[in-house]
């Protein structure tokens, strides 16, 4: 308890600082800010993992996104590497609820604590908590490219790490309706050499939310579909394939709103992820 009562207290400590930071970037042009910085370091990153979500809460599914992909080498992941937890004021899909912004904030930095302690002692891995106002991938990698150059350099590769259900939106034609064909919106995304790293969401029985995205066997059909040109008349090149890689989940997957929701009722020892 001793343990928790101050990391509570240096949590309240962070929220003036982290609404200040938040108020000057509501009212500023910027598109991409960097709030907070745990393991700083004046390296350019090669590869930069990103992991974009509301966090409200965060969750030990994401956790298992971040350190899974943080300690898996990959053939195609150049160091040295970083990581962004980033939070986006404008969601094109959810409207802000119920913990406010500069709440979340604390909460990702806590979070970014937890990741630092779950990674190998000698890891030191840099991670910063960002604001972004754009409420698309795409949009979002290029604020990050051309504001985030002081620390991120010009040749940083961009890894976003998703659940399956965001591999789905991002491959829906209806959130680009202003391109011809649709999925031509992706193409400065790819080209700039980024990637979705796609874990998949198994199904649990105790969580309703995950019916709706199948089974694994599923989930791996469909990014075949993809792969195979099942969207090529939409826009989806063939060339992007090799972009998107999917991996095992490690355990049950869970939404925040589960989490929630079991907080909110005092279903403390509910079991809501591995």
């Amino acid at each position: 308890m001793p343990e928790m009562s101050s990391r509570l207290s240096s949590l309240r400590a962070l929220l003036p600082t982290l609404d200040s930071a938040l108020q000057t970037f509501a009212a500023s042009p910027s598109r991409f800010h960097i709030v907070h910085t745990i393991n700083p370091s004046p390296a350019h990153p090669r590869t930069l993992y990103i992991l974009d979500s509301s966090f409200n809460p965060p969750s030990r599914a994401h956790l298992s996104l971040a350190t899974s992909a943080l300690e898996t080498s990959h053939p195609t992941s150049k160091n040295p590497i970083r990581l962004l937890l980033l939070f986006s004021t404008h969601n094109a899909d959810k409207a802000p609820s119920p913990a406010s912004f500069t709440q979340r904030l604390a909460l990702m930095s806590a979070f970014a604590t937890d990741i630092a302690t779950s990674l190998h002692s000698d890891a030191n891995i840099p991670i910063d908590i960002g604001l972004t106002k754009e409420p698309y991938y795409t949009d979002k990698s290029t604020a990050i490219e051309r504001e985030g150059k002081d620390v991120y350099g010009s040749e940083a590769r961009h890894v976003h790490l998703v659940g399956y259900d965001t591999l789905i939106r991002f491959c829906n034609p209806k959130y680009y309706p202003n391109h011809t064909p649709p999925l031509s919106a992706l193409r400065p995304f790819f080209k700039a050499g980024h990637k979705l790293r796609v874990t998949q969401r198994p199904e649990d029985a105790g969580d309703a939310s995950s019916k709706e995205f199948g089974s694994v066997e599923e989930q791996e059909g469909y990014l075949r579909g993809i792969k195979e040109g099942g969207l090529e008349k939409e826009g989806f090149e063939a060339g992007w394939r090799d972009s998107i890689e999917m991996v095992g989940g490690t355990g049950v997957g869970v939404s925040s709103t589960r989490v929630r929701n079991a907080a909110k009722e005092g279903r403390w020892d509910e079991k809501v992820g591995h």
